[in-house]
């Protein structure tokens, strides 16, 4: 390591205190902060060994010190070994929460809504695909002789509404029940990748007059078959239009990235961690902090969740509470796979 001990103990006063201030720092403020025996020269010295290293830097002559990225990675590292060893000590035991089975986007809206707000970050939410989830069951609702309303339900619970216009159906009631016995137990995609193969097999249901229900049958299957679904859902855009230190010309450019598709796709190919500043490599978003994780169902994964925070934002809340929701999403889809 390039530094010591007492000049790691300078540096986290120094990250520390200037999360909470965004003041730069002066040697008297750490020794104010810091139970370091020592005297301002020998403050100053580390200090001027950390620039050396670049883990802080001095805006101008005489001002006080800021952590560069290199010393909030420090920092972060040291937060969580922390993090890490009171969770090893400790016998606190996570116990479910008692949730509605509801509507799935409701509850991801609430959950980006109150994340953003407690972070003051942008949170981007991955929605589970209803394309690989296995169906349950299918609902056709005839709202007028030409007009229908399917609904997919699959094994969490999710219902996606499809309206579906399609010549007049004397019996509607027979298609849901056709629907039913082909696309149980499949996945959207299974049932796109094998429509041909599908309408084939509708030749073995005897029970039914294809006749009169061949033309509404093959418009209500060839809609589900095109029907695209939105994968991700974005709370808190302004909260990073909000950042001070950043000029106008660069708030516009970070507006037009993430409001573009290549950026969720950028997104989610990073890895689950924390990326600080430049680290994460996103265009225009070098003054923010990306963290990254998922949410399961039983223990299988079904979704990530992400939030784009000021670099020198407060990381131990902004991980407590990511942490607390990510976990409350695990419990919810899992209550709901297990009761559908």
């Amino acid at each position: 390591m390039d530094i010591t001990e007492r000049q790691k103990k300078v540096l986290y006063c120094i990250v520390q205190e200037y999360i909470n201030t965004k003041v730069p720092v002066s040697s008297k403020k750490v020794l104010e902060n810091a139970t370091l025996d020592r005297s301002s020269a020998t403050v100053r010295n580390d200090m001027n060994r950390l620039m050396k290293f670049g883990y802080i830097y001095q805006p101008h002559t005489s001002a006080g010190r800021i952590p560069t990225d290199k010393g909030l990675r420090f920092y972060v590292n040291e937060l969580m070994k922390i993090r890490e060893e009171i969770k090893a000590r400790s016998n606190y035991v996570d116990t479910a929460s008692a949730f509605p089975i509801g509507d799935m986007e409701k509850v991801l809206i609430g959950a980006a809504k109150l994340l953003s707000s407690s972070t003051k970050g942008m949170v981007i939410i991955e929605k589970p695909s209803p394309l690989n989830l296995r169906i349950n069951r299918i609902v056709v609702t005839s709202v007028s002789k030409n007009f229908s309303i399917v609904n997919i339900i699959t094994t969490l619970g999710l219902s996606s509404s499809i309206p579906v216009q399609h010549g007049e159906i004397p019996d509607i009631g027979s298609i849901e029940e056709i629907l039913n016995k082909i696309m149980k137990g499949l996945t959207l995609n299974e049932f796109k990748t094998k429509l041909r193969e599908i309408i084939l097999r509708t030749n073995s249901f005897k029970d039914f007059n294809f006749i009169q229900l061949e033309k509404g049958f093959l418009e209500i299957t060839e809609k589900l078959s095109i029907e695209s679904y939105e994968d991700y859902l974005t709370e808190g855009v302004s909260n990073l239009l909000m950042n001070d230190r950043i000029s106008l010309r660069k708030l516009q450019s970070i507006l037009n990235y993430v409001s573009g598709e290549a950026f969720y796709k950028d997104l989610f190919e990073l890895n689950n961690n924390i990326y600080i500043g430049k680290e994460h490599g996103l265009r225009f978003l070098d003054d923010f902090s990306i963290l990254i994780g998922e949410f399961y169902s039983e223990s299988i994964t079904i979704g990530r969740v992400a939030i784009i925070f000021d670099k020198y934002g407060k990381y131990d809340y902004i991980i407590d509470s990511f942490d607390f929701m990510t976990n409350r999403l695990t419990e919810y889809f899992t209550v709901v796979s297990r009761s559908v």
